[in-house]
């Protein structure tokens, strides 16, 4: 077995003969025997387990450079599964690696479906620089969305941070997930999406993002004016999202109307202001 023989040589390499060897002869490796090197997680942990600074490097050099290929689009899921069992050296330095090699994200995202544990931090974190640099798709933000389970770790800061940086463009994907869940009577679903909203507004008021509340109920209120009054009754979550939505609607009128009526008394007061100014200074005159 090629596959066997290779990881068990470059193990004795490894653990035998001084790293510079092991590590000069890596990338040869994998351009000649990619069938058995890329996505392989067991010659991957050796690599990162001993691997300095430089080294890590010369690596992610020669995976831009399109020298040698690490990972397996199929495999990365289960290899990144694998990884959780690492040192968290080791698995940070795999995400530098994954980084590199621009793996597509959809495929990166898909580690999570099988994962309970939310203390993978060196995952999350990794994760959600990862995806920091990637433009928001219906793919992936779909996929995002759905991951309930991780809602602190991974799904709040990454939304948010897309809609700071892209705005409208997300809360449009967001809008057209909802109008499809009210168009098939995905109830399931329909669920999933209001609270999703609903917490991304009140995660979005607690930040600097240029969206705030009340721009978020705007904007996605549009997408509750066409669902049914079956599906009104049976989605609580709908009946809240509305009542919540029209109450902070009204809420900020309000806030608007006090405002201006503030401004009017102020400059009614003005001419008042100015009036006793000038009798004062005819006071004054006088008494000289």
């Amino acid at each position: 077995n090629l596959k066997a023989c290779l990881t068990e040589d470059l193990r004795i390499c490894q653990e035998e003969d001084s790293p510079a060897t092991f590590y000069k002869i890596i990338p040869d490796l994998y351009q000649k025997f990619p069938a058995v090197t890329t996505g392989n997680s067991s010659i991957l942990h050796l690599i990162v387990s001993c691997i300095d600074s430089q080294q890590l490097h010369t690596i992610v050099c020669n995976v831009m450079s399109k020298k040698m290929k690490i990972f397996n689009v199929r495999s990365i899921s289960s290899l990144l599964r694998t990884t959780l069992e690492w040192e968290t050296f080791e698995q940070y330095c795999v995400w530098q690696l994954l980084s590199a090699e621009s793996v597509p994200s959809e495929s990166v995202i898909d580690v999570l479906k099988d994962i309970k544990d939310t203390h993978h931090f060196e995952l999350f974190s990794s994760m959600l620089i990862f995806l920091k640099s990637v433009k928001p798709t219906e793919k992936v933000v779909k996929k995002i969305i759905f991951l309930q389970n991780f809602e602190d770790q991974l799904v709040i800061p990454i939304t948010v941070w897309w809609i700071d940086k892209y705005g409208e463009g997300v809360i449009r994907i967001i809008e057209g997930f909802i109008g499809s869940a009210v168009s098939s009577m995905d109830d399931k679903r329909l669920n999933i999406l209001v609270q999703f909203v609903e917490t991304i507004c009140k995660a979005v008021d607690n930040s600097h993002v240029i969206y705030n509340q009340a721009n978020l109920w705007r904007q996605i209120k549009s997408s509750y004016s066409f669902i049914s009054a079956s599906v009104k009754e049976n989605c609580p979550m709908v009946q809240k999202m509305m009542k919540e939505g029209n109450r902070k609607s009204s809420l900020q009128g309000d806030s608007d109307s006090v405002s201006d009526k503030d401004s009017d008394e102020s400059e009614e007061e003005r001419p008042k202001l100015s009036k006793r100014k000038r009798d004062v200074s005819v006071l004054d005159s006088d008494d000289d």
